[in-house]
């Protein structure tokens, strides 16, 4: 076992040496809105919105894989455009993977503007864009290679034969999204929108080499919010991505009951998804006021579930939405993301 353990370390830690790269993923993807898509930023039923997420995979095999992200935005000329939303906000991600040291920080600005489509502030389209830089550095004398395998363990004083031309390397990015929301009769509230990353596919080597890029992945995403009766809402949820002949399919639904509570409402509820042949996801989250906290636990059952017992990755969210007052500006009727 301590050999097969070893040589899964192996197969990730090279992985992104030679196959083209491959972005990071959430299981609780709506709870980090600009990273699921840019013409996200500004909606939020309030004037501003503060997101966080940290995710923690694969402890029970290796090093966790360690990825957190922070969000802030927020609509702007709220006065001056009284039947649209214009948006601004940041991103930052980062990635840590594994034993090899394998880091990734990004830093993205990104905008929207999204057209009303009737008086009432119901129904939206609109587009976002996103602009930014993103760098990843490989600590390779941590990283074991075919040629230290003495017979029985990985020896990393033995030379590894590899010639790795710099340790970090950068690249200018871009992102562009649409984004569809209605709400109907007050009931039924629908979100759809379709995201393309890597606008101009960047260069990613640490041997130098000019082919390897990082590929654009396609995302699409759609939700449901349902007044199912008094106090209790519906929240089903799909995404699908696609990035260099690799997909992803996660879909699953959230219940939430609504309780008034003082001047606010205490909002409790928990769901499941299915990320297809890759692991169950677990939720479950509470939000009081303008603060709402999530958490989701992965289930592993694809075909290294002999090695992980199971154990996938743990996740938690905080999102918070500000209102500044105003007297003049007028407040959209939006679908929220869901809070489980």
């Amino acid at each position: 076992m301590r050999n097969s353990t070893l040589l899964f370390r192996l197969l990730l830690l090279l992985t992104p040496l030679w196959m083209f790269g491959q972005d990071i993923h959430f299981s609780m993807f709506y709870a980090s809105p600009l990273n699921l898509n840019p013409a996200l930023s500004g909606v939020n039923e309030g004037t501003y919105r503060a997101a966080g997420i940290y995710r923690n995979q694969w402890r029970s095999i290796s090093t966790p894989f360690v990825t957190y992200s922070g969000s802030f935005d927020m609509k702007l000329l709220q006065t001056k455009l009284p039947k649209d939303i214009f948006g601004a906000g940041a991103l930052f991600v980062g990635d840590r993977s594994g034993d090899g040291k394998l880091s990734m920080y990004s830093g993205m600005l990104s905008a929207a503007f999204h057209k009303g489509l009737d008086k009432q502030r119901k129904h939206f389209i609109g587009l976002g864009v996103q602009l930014g830089y993103t760098q990843k550095s490989l600590q390779w004398q941590q990283l074991a290679f075919p040629n230290q395998f003495n017979g029985q363990d990985f020896d990393l004083n033995i030379s590894n034969n590899e010639s790795f031309s710099r340790p970090q390397i950068g690249y200018f990015d871009m992102n562009a999204g649409f984004l569809h929301q209605s709400t109907i009769k007050d009931i039924v509230g629908i979100m759809t929108g379709i995201t393309v990353y890597h606008l101009v596919p960047p260069r990613e080597s640490f041997l130098g080499d000019k082919d390897v890029k990082l590929r654009n992945r396609f995302t699409t995403h759609a939700g449901l919010r349902i007044k199912a009766v008094k106090n209790f809402f519906i929240t089903p949820n799909f995404i699908y991505q696609y990035q260099s002949k690799a997909q992803e399919i996660n879909f699953g639904s959230g219940i939430e009951y609504h309780a008034p509570l003082g001047k606010s409402v205490l909002v409790a509820g928990a769901g499941g998804w299915y990320r297809v042949k890759d692991a169950a996801i677990l939720t479950a989250g509470l939000g009081y006021y303008n603060l709402r906290l999530m958490a989701a636990y992965d289930i592993n059952v694809s075909s290294l579930r002999a090695a992980t017992n199971g154990r996938g990755g743990f996740e938690i969210a905080l999102i918070y939405t500000g209102m500044l007052k105003s007297k003049t500006a007028l407040y959209p009727i939006l679908v929220p993301c869901p809070m489980m």
